[in-house]
């Protein structure tokens, strides 16, 4: 080969070495300049400092690499995740858009802590610093890093604590000894000598005493001739020690009673009881099943030890003579079925009964009556034409138009006054027999002043009831209602005093005491009771308007602990109304009251229909309480007081026939 050929293959070879070496150095060229015109690092500085110098990086989603604490973001967005020993890991987004510093906070990881007892005790109390947590045996919580006072609480064992530090991620495990209470029972009966098993186990005879651990223990007491009792007695840290006086029952009997109808009362000795019962052996005991309508079954019987008996009891009904009048002949319904014309008279069974007065051209009549055994029972109807009916039906809009509403009430018999044996009872609560043959409307309300002012000529618009009116000026108000709407009025006033009533009228008038004490101790209720709310010797929670704590120096009775918000008299149905509907019957003001107050006791056996009190006396009887009541005593429905003038704690309400 010439030198020629030489040089041309030495340059060839040198070239293509050349072009073997250029390549790769402009790929990675071209990587370096995509690198660092596609890639933004970011530095992530990591708090606390505790995390910083265990920190860790990780790439979790999108494109980019860590070189030391700098990210480097190939692309727009990706998720990173920053973590540390003992500290919670932290998903964190990072976007190009944003800021190329960046700061993670991370938390601790919670501490967990393991507590047991010795003993091991089921349903401990746990507390952390004075916060229940759980309650088990054992006590597994998670804190974060501080200082925290740990309490172990069981009753039957004296309270412990611990104190812990907890830093993140700690895993503490302690142990607590728990002193059992030392406790005692003393254990007596009536009569002595009883049999004291506890936990199933014999310890001795009453009276006895003995020292027992914490716990909670069976007792059950023995006596050869009486029931036995069983007790369930607790001795805690609170209580370790418990004394118990046991009264033994005798052996019991038992007695079952069965009657037909249902729903009536049983009672034994004179107090209301259900079937089955236990009643002691070798005692005389008066067992009486009544209800109304029907005659009442009663039995003597006195049972032996362990004696079971059965009594089963068909009562028959119990019939009453009725009469029934109109001012027209009408025809009479009983229940819905025809029973003749009036006048009529029936024998009915003694319990409510719907009866209907019917004749064509008048408005029929509708009237509820139980019939009484002994005595004759009357029912009148006043039969209107259906003209006088509509005429009568558009007056007496008069009195809703001064904001009275009323509520029909039929009162049936009872008995007036208070037992001897009433807690607080007045001498004058005479105990008289009454019976009712008419139903009465009754205004739920006491009078306000803005109603009595319409009759006055005054103006005031107050909800307040008006007070400081004489017994003859409410009487006055009430005839001047029943002129406004057409009825005849019902008291007779001659100048300055009533010389009589009309019984037959409709008009307006004063409730009778019989009326006021039946709404207020029977309307309503099963069965009688002291109070308008009930049977209970308390007030409740803004029951009424009485002399509540506001009152305090002012007078000498107060209720100390209640407060209803007035000082003074309330406005008209500020307070709950009773069962019926009627509000302040128990409190605001006293009312006047149709009667005659007089010392002379009334005849307390006969039974007095439509009772209106005696013929005379010295004043008027006020009943309820007001706003200057502070005994309880004086809240009793049967309280009644003498009123002879205006005073400013004595209002009424009104009422009429219907």
């Amino acid at each position: 080969m010439s030198q020629i050929d030489d040089a041309l293959e030495q340059g060839i070879k040198k070239r293509y070495w050349q072009v073997l070496v250029a390549v790769p150095l402009f790929a990675l060229l071209a990587v370096y300049l995509s690198w660092l015109f596609l890639t933004k690092g970011f530095t992530v500085k990591v708090y606390p400092a505790e995390a910083e110098q265990t920190q860790q990086f990780s790439v979790d989603s999108g494109v980019g690499f860590f070189i030391d604490n700098t990210f480097y973001l190939v692309g727009s967005q990706a998720r990173i995740k920053v973590s540390a020993s003992k500290f919670e890991t932290k998903d964190v987004s990072v976007v190009a858009s944003q800021d190329t510093n960046m700061s993670v906070t991370l938390d601790p990881l919670p501490a967990t802590v393991n507590v047991s007892t010795i003993p091991q005790i089921a349903d401990i109390n746990w507390s952390i610093n004075d916060q229940i947590v759980s309650q088990s045996d054992t006590l597994s919580h998670q804190l974060k890093p501080g200082n925290y006072q740990i309490k172990a609480d069981h009753p039957a064992y004296q309270p412990a604590s611990i104190f812990v530090e907890a830093a993140a991620g700690d895993e503490i495990t302690e142990t607590m000894t728990l002193i059992s209470v030392e406790g005692n029972l003393v254990l007596t009966s009536r009569p002595a000598g009883a049999a004291i098993l506890i936990d199933g186990r014999k310890i001795g005879q009453t009276p006895h005493s003995l020292s027992k651990p914490g716990g909670v223990y069976a007792v059950e007491i023995n006596l050869t001739g009486y029931e036995p009792i069983n007790d369930t007695i607790a001795l805690t840290y609170q209580q370790p020690l418990q004394e118990r006086n046991y009264f033994l029952q005798p052996v019991q009997a038992k007695l079952l009673v069965t009657a037909s109808p249902a729903d009536g009362v049983l009672m034994v000795n004179g107090k209301p009881t259900q079937s089955p019962l236990s009643l002691d052996a070798g005692k005389s005991y008066t067992v009486r099943y009544e209800k109304a309508g029907y005659l009442p079954k009663t039995e003597r019987l006195t049972l032996q030890a362990g004696e079971q008996r059965s009594l089963n009891w068909q009562l028959k009904p119990e019939s009453g003579l009725v009469e029934f009048t109109a001012n027209e002949i009408t025809e009479v319904f009983i229940n819905g079925v025809q029973q003749g014309k009036t006048p009529l008279k029936l024998p009915l069974q003694t319990v409510s009964q719907k009866i209907e007065f019917k004749k064509p051209g008048y408005r029929s009549v509708s009237r509820t009556v139980t019939p009484r055994a002994k005595g004759l029972k009357t029912v009148k109807a006043e039969m209107l034409t259906e003209f006088a009916a509509r005429r009568l039906e558009g007056k007496p809009l008069f009195a809703e138009t001064l904001g009275f509403s009323f509520i029909g009430i039929q009162p049936r018999s009872f008995t007036m006054g208070s037992p001897p044996n009433e807690q607080g009872r007045i001498r004058n609560e005479h105990q008289i027999k009454v019976d009712f043959t008419r139903s009465i409307w009754v205004s739920k309300h006491e009078v306000t002043e803005a109603q009595f002012a319409a009759f006055t000529g005054k103006t005031t618009a107050t909800k307040l009831p008006v007070t400081q009116v004489s017994w003859l000026e409410a009487v006055n108000f009430t005839n001047w209602l029943s002129e406004k709407e057409g009825l005849t009025p019902f008291y007779i006033v001659q100048g300055n005093q009533v010389s009589g009533i009309s019984p037959d009228s409709q008009g307006y008038r004063l409730l009778t005491e019989a009326e006021w004490e039946f709404i207020a101790k029977h309307n309503g209720r099963s069965t009688r009771t002291s109070y308008v709310w009930g049977n209970e010797d308390r007030l409740r929670t803004n029951q009424g308007n009485f002399a509540d704590k506001s009152l305090q120096g002012q007078q000498t009775f107060i209720f100390r602990d209640y407060q209803d918000g007035f000082a003074g008299k309330a406005p008209v149905g500020s307070f709950k109304a009773d069962r019926a509907g009627f509000f302040d019957l128990d409190g605001n003001v006293r009312e006047w009251v149709h009667d005659y107050y007089a010392l002379t006791v009334p005849n307390t056996e006969h039974v007095h229909v439509d009772y209106m009190g005696v013929s005379s006396g010295q004043g008027h009887v006020v009943k309820g309480a007001s706003f200057k009541t502070g005994r309880l005593k004086e809240l009793r429905s049967s309280m009644r007081s003498e009123g002879s003038g205006p005073e400013d704690d004595i209002g009424f309400r009104i009422a009429r026939f219907n």
